[in-house]
């Protein structure tokens, strides 16, 4: 009964607007007319409102919160030693990109066990490291106590309310987080809010494909893995989001991301019919997703591996 009001609640007509925002969504009548790309339109908001009521029914968890259930908590000692995080090359270039300066203080937000921080710390004054889970604050704590590094401190904190004054960095970086943000419009409001003028806002994610075909695919690919998972954003999504908060807009350097299935299912503390349904998805996927996201299935359909698109984006602040 309890699930029952929640999902009467979601849907009620009151709360459509707050569903659409929540979502990057925005809806108006005008829009459905009988174009093409409005129905192309119209179905990505039918899918997203479906992928609503799925969360409600079948996860139990209020709305995507980052909270001690989500995988980051369970398996916080595993995203320390992870390679994609340890020893990405995008960390160097993220650190060549933003010219470090030695009185710099620098923001790294969804911060996860350090590396991001840790790998800033030699070239500026002070790293402040910020996430929603306790349990990667102490990872990432320990880590740098572990390192002997004395200029980085680790709290926790939600990018859509950061705890700190207006401009009050630097540099502010962001890395393989911002698909878990509640709210990444408010996020990115927060940034620009905390940033100095000129600063940079450097962001690495996996982004969405233009095509809401490919769009949709991806994305229900990572919520299966991984409730706690948002939305990768497309590119002109995060144009539209920098703009709107004077930050002129930077694509830096694109790439693949290679996923080793195993690992990442591992990583992500994916229960066994949530995997089987990862394991139909990819194996149901269209010539287009399959050559778009790189994917490899062995002869008996078993996942192997695949890669999502990835981008360091810069945003300066004007």
């Amino acid at each position: 009964m309890k699930m029952f009001r929640r999902l009467c609640k979601a849907l009620a007509p009151g709360n459509f607007r707050c569903i659409f925002h929540h979502f990057n969504i925005h809806f108006s009548l005008h829009r459905l007319n009988l174009s093409f790309s409005s129905f192309l339109y119209l179905g990505r908001i039918i899918t997203e409102i479906a992928n609503i009521i799925h969360i409600i029914i079948y996860e139990k968890k209020e709305l995507v919160q980052m909270t001690n259930e989500t995988p980051f908590s369970k398996n916080a000692e595993m995203y320390r030693d992870e390679k994609v995080f340890a020893e990405g090359e995008d960390l160097g270039l993220m650190i060549k990109t933003a010219e470090c300066r030695a009185e710099h203080r620098v923001l790294d937000i969804g911060a996860g066990a350090g590396h991001t921080a840790l790998a800033f710390s030699p070239y500026v004054q002070e790293c402040i490291g910020v996430d929603a889970t306790k349990e990667m604050v102490e990872v990432a704590s320990s880590f740098a106590q572990e390192k002997g590094v004395e200029n980085v401190r680790f709290q926790q904190g939600t990018a859509e309310s950061l705890p700190f004054p207006d401009d009050s960095f630097d540099i502010i970086t962001c890395r393989y987080a911002a698909h878990h943000f509640s709210d990444v419009r408010k996020a990115v409001r927060e940034v620009a809010r905390v940033l100095k003028q000129d600063g940079r806002f450097l962001l690495v994610d996996h982004y969405a494909p233009e095509d809401p075909v490919l769009d949709e695919f991806v994305n229900h690919l990572n919520r299966l893995r991984d409730p706690s998972h948002v939305r990768e954003s497309s590119l002109s999504e995060w144009q539209a989001m920098f703009s709107a908060n004077q930050l002129a807009y930077q694509d830096i350097q694109k790439w693949n991301l290679p996923i080793q299935y195993d690992s990442w299912i591992k990583r992500g503390g994916t229960p066994a019919d949530r995997e089987k349904q990862i394991i139909t998805h990819l194996n149901h996927a269209s010539d287009e997703a399959r050559d778009t996201f790189c994917i490899t299935l062995n002869q008996n359909g078993q996942p192997i591996s695949f890669c999502l698109k990835a981008i360091l984006i810069q945003g300066i602040k004007r």
